[in-house]
């Protein structure tokens, strides 16, 4: 343990029991893909990564809706997805390691005039979607084109007109994807401190006077080291990849994460109709029902074929405030009256279903364009604002964060392309408006 060392004014400096070149604060998708980034581009650095979770992935990369797509409007999104997905199916390819992808794709269900149809035409000249008429969804014998008139006046539903399957996408395994970076991070040496609080960022003088009230204005600040129940750590540069908590740890400093949480929930439903609904799609090759995307509110339909079972779910934004808990918990009554409410009109054979199994997590929402932030202030790099897809750009992010880590200017995926890293920062951001989050 650390030891402390105090001054009249309670500040303190830390005496850390190690130093490292690099601490990683967060063991969810991005701290772990960012930890073997850096260790692959940097093998001699000495790389701690700390979590306050006994184990990896326990936040919301766990409570994830676990789908994987490249089917978003910005460039930068499209770029950042598409990669990260190549890899995942370099690794799941490999035999190496099952990550649990199944290319289900992604449907749209489009009523007339959707906006979003107009984007997907134009995604389709970068990635492969399937379009269906009215004709050719209407073979699929549980989905209801026309919800009964008088109900879908009353709640603003519109008729399925068409539908858009993107193709390079699916369901995957977050636990998977997780251990497969943990089991790799482990081999290159990345070390690990778990059931590791951090309680927050205290700034220290690059060069003390031992005097009280240190920092000064006037003095150039750093992070040293971070104090947690395990002892204090020091290292030469921090990368803060907490998701939501990241704005706690930040919020000392004067950093703005430029977050805000939005709690998600998702709800499985199970039963006899349920799964003939989950096996009876025939236009993939395992015959399961795409992950599903309803014409109205961003319902959606995420299959699960390995526990029998559908997960239901929705990016809500209007009465869903920005508050912040650490253990949210799912609201039943939110789905009866809600969501069950729209989602029978388009699938009437999920009316009688039981709800087997409901949790509740969080979006780090970056609430200006929807696109993940990476950028330094200080020495530390922050990485975050996924907008609940962290998961499906998670080796892209880890890429870039490493870049910015040792100085490059831009970022190498996997795929061959390249991101300039500074797109992605505060200063000289260039991406566009995302319009595709669910």
């Amino acid at each position: 343990m650390g030891n402390e060392v105090y001054n009249s004014s309670q500040a303190y400096r830390s005496v850390p029991s190690a130093k490292y070149d690099v601490i990683i604060v967060g063991a969810g998708i991005v701290g772990l893909s960012t930890a073997y980034h850096i260790k692959a581009q940097n093998p001699d650095s000495t790389v701690l990564v700390v979590d306050r979770a006994p184990t990896f992935a326990q936040g919301n990369t766990a409570k994830s809706a676990a789908g994987y797509r490249d089917l978003f409007s910005s460039e930068v999104n499209f770029r950042l997805s598409s990669s990260t997905i190549a890899y995942y199916r370099s690794v799941q390819g490999s035999g190496k390691k099952d990550l649990g992808m199944n290319p289900v794709g992604y449907m749209f269900l489009l009523g007339k005039d959707d906006p979003r149809k107009q984007t997907l035409e134009e995604l389709s000249r970068k990635t492969k979607i399937e379009f269906l008429e009215r004709d050719e969804i209407s073979s699929y014998q549980y989905l209801n084109l026309k919800p009964n008139e008088e109900t879908a006046a009353m709640m603003g539903l519109p008729e399925v007109e068409s539908a858009a399957i993107g193709k390079n996408c699916g369901i995957i395994e977050p636990e998977l994807v997780a251990e497969h970076y943990y089991r790799e991070c482990v081999d290159q040496g990345v070390e690990f401190s778990f059931s590791t609080s951090v309680a927050e960022y205290h700034l220290e003088p690059v060069n003390p006077l031992d005097y009280p009230g240190e920092p000064f204005l006037w003095q150039d600040k750093t992070l040293r080291s971070i104090r947690t129940n395990r002892g204090d750590f020091a290292a030469s540069q921090f990368i803060t990849a907490a998701d939501i908590w990241s704005t706690g740890l930040l919020d000392p400093t004067g950093i703005d994460s430029h977050i805000r949480p939005k709690k998600r929930q998702i709800f499985q439903t199970g039963g006899k109709a349920v799964e003939e609904m989950l096996f009876g799609w025939s236009r993939n090759p395992d015959g399961v029902l795409p992950f599903t995307i309803l014409p109205k509110n961003g319902i959606y339909i995420r299959p699960a074929p390995r526990y029998r079972s559908l997960w239901i779910g929705v990016a809500d934004d209007y009465n869903r405030d920005f508050s912040f808990t650490e253990n949210p918990e799912p609201e039943r009554e939110f789905f009866d009256y809600g969501i069950a409410q729209v989602i029978n009109c388009y699938f009437p054979a999920l009316k009688d279903q039981k709800v087997t199994g409901m949790w509740a997590g969080y979006y780090s929402y970056n609430t200006i364009d929807k696109t993940p932030y990476i950028f330094r202030d200080l020495n530390i790099i922050v990485g975050t604002g996924t907008s609940g897809s962290g998961i499906l750009k998670g080796d892209a992010i880890g890429r870039v964060v490493a870049s910015l880590y040792s100085g490059k200017e831009k970022a190498k995926l996997f795929d061959g392309s390249e991101i300039t890293v500074e797109d992605l920062g505060i200063h000289s951001r260039n991406v566009g408006m995302e319009s595709m989050v669910l």
